[in-house]
């Protein structure tokens, strides 16, 4: 993506980056689901049980029972944010865009503080590639102080940076994540290659000897990263041993034949 360093495809940079925005949220949003009988519980509490199970049948893969439930919580509750943005997520299963569009903004609309919905309809926009109007949702959802996901929704901004080409905004927003989510591996990753890109060698060493230190065994990407960052600091022990791995573990890779490009081996 950035004409200093070697890089896939954009079209192929950007699909990675809109899938990792989506499995990361996804996760987040469909952890945790157990089932409770509504019948016992007040409006409120048969709402987000209906909710949960009908996010627990959306994982399982029965969107026709995660459908029934959640059509029931909205029965009990039009305004609520919870089930508008649950009935949204059902509507992306199924690949019906109009409808979850418009569960999201009928979410935002109930509560415009719902930080999941936010997020949730972010990724939308960023399937759709607008991605001003995705980062304006992102950055909402990372405002919010109560909102649990924040690291998420700062590393969702920056993943939009990175296809924005715009490699400061990026840092900053994967740095804020990185604070709120000191274990974000794959974040000290992205920060590593960024630094990289913009030429400040000594933080782009410093991020990635954080992931080197737990990555096992650490995947092309990083490989190759790492022999460019060890080639700048004239470190040639690194750059062999990076090397070696490059060449045992990934032969067929695209980063393989950037590195023979780089060796002129080609």
């Amino acid at each position: 993506m950035y004409s200093c360093v070697p890089q896939v495809t954009t079209t192929s940079v950007c699909r990675l980056m809109i899938n990792k925005i989506i499995i990361a949220i996804s996760v987040v949003i469909l952890a945790g689901c157990v089932a409770v009988d509504p019948r016992t519980l007040d409006p409120e509490r048969a709402v987000n049980s209906h909710v949960t199970a009908g996010m627990e049948y959306l994982r399982i893969g029965q969107p026709s029972n995660a459908r029934r439930h959640l059509t029931k919580a909205i029965e009990i509750d039009d305004k609520s944010a919870e089930a508008h943005n649950a009935l949204a997520l059902l509507y992306r299963y199924e690949v019906d865009d109009e409808r979850e569009e418009r569960h999201y903004k009928k979410a935002l609309s109930a509560d415009s503080d719902f930080a999941p919905a936010r997020n949730n309809y972010g990724i939308f926009l960023v399937r759709k590639k607008r991605y001003d109007d995705a980062l304006k949702q992102f950055s909402r959802a990372a405002e919010n102080v109560s909102y649990d996901n924040r690291g998420i929704a700062y590393e969702n901004m920056g993943r939009i940076y990175v296809l924005k080409e715009k490699p400061e905004l990026a840092i900053d927003a994967y740095n804020k994540a990185l604070r709120l989510n000191p274990r974000g591996l794959g974040l000290n990753l992205e920060l590593a290659e960024l630094y990289y890109q913009t030429g400040d060698i000594k933080s782009a060493d410093f991020y990635y000897s954080n992931y080197a230190r737990v990555a096992n065994p650490q995947p092309a990407r990083a490989l190759w990263l790492g022999i460019r960052i060890a080639a700048e600091l004239k470190q040639p022990d690194r750059v062999a041993s990076y090397e070696l791995a490059l060449q045992k573990l990934y032969p067929e890779s695209n980063e393989y034949r950037e590195w023979k490009k780089w060796r002129g081996k080609s």
